[in-house]
């Protein structure tokens, strides 16, 4: 987060979203558990911008295909998680909704716009394997960040029950959209 925020930003005061009198800033974490909620979140949206692009390239990609409506619904609801990753940390360091809906949107965005690439430039270059390729790239390091960010934050959350119940739930999700996709 260093390079990303100026130093003058970590003093208490200029770190609160809302003024220091709002009584939601007395409910923000203490100033280093903020910093590494607000590392957490900006990783998240890099990480997601730069996953959502291809998933953008795998929906303009089906869109010609049978299986074209399968694999937008399922798109579309594993992209529920992902805006919930972007935006849970970022408003738990900040208490702003509004930073952590519109940094997640920003995130978000980038899916349509790589399905506006790929329709408009590489539609004559991507084909099922390239595609396939790059799928299992993303999915690879998205696998890399969920395991070395996203699972140690969850345990440092000290509720095994509800961590566990949440990759239950998504992992049951997903699996229902690759069922309905098949």
């Amino acid at each position: 987060v260093e390079p990303l925020l100026p130093e003058s930003s970590f003093d208490e005061a200029s770190f609160h979203a809302e003024p220091a009198d709002d009584p939601k800033a007395s409910s923000l974490p203490p100033l280093a558990k903020r910093v590494q909620l607000l590392r957490l979140g900006f990783l998240m949206a890099v990480t997601m911008t730069l996953h959502n692009l291809p998933e953008g390239f795998a929906v303009a990609f089906a869109s010609h295909a049978d299986f074209g409506t399968a694999v937008t619904l399922a798109v579309a609801v594993h992209n529920i998680p992902e805006g919930v990753i972007v935006a849970a940390p970022i408003y738990a360091a900040t208490g702003s909704r509004m930073r952590a809906l519109a940094i997640a949107t920003v995130s978000g965005l980038s899916e349509p716009l790589g399905a506006l690439i790929a329709l408009t430039f590489l539609h004559k270059h991507l084909t099922e394997l390239r595609l396939a390729y790059l799928l299992a790239f993303t999915g690879g390091v998205m696998g890399a960040v969920c395991v070395l960010e996203l699972w140690p934050e969850g345990k440092r959350c000290r509720n095994d029950r509800k961590l566990f119940e949440g990759s239950a739930v998504g992992v049951l999700l997903m699996l229902g959209t690759l069922y309905a996709g098949a």
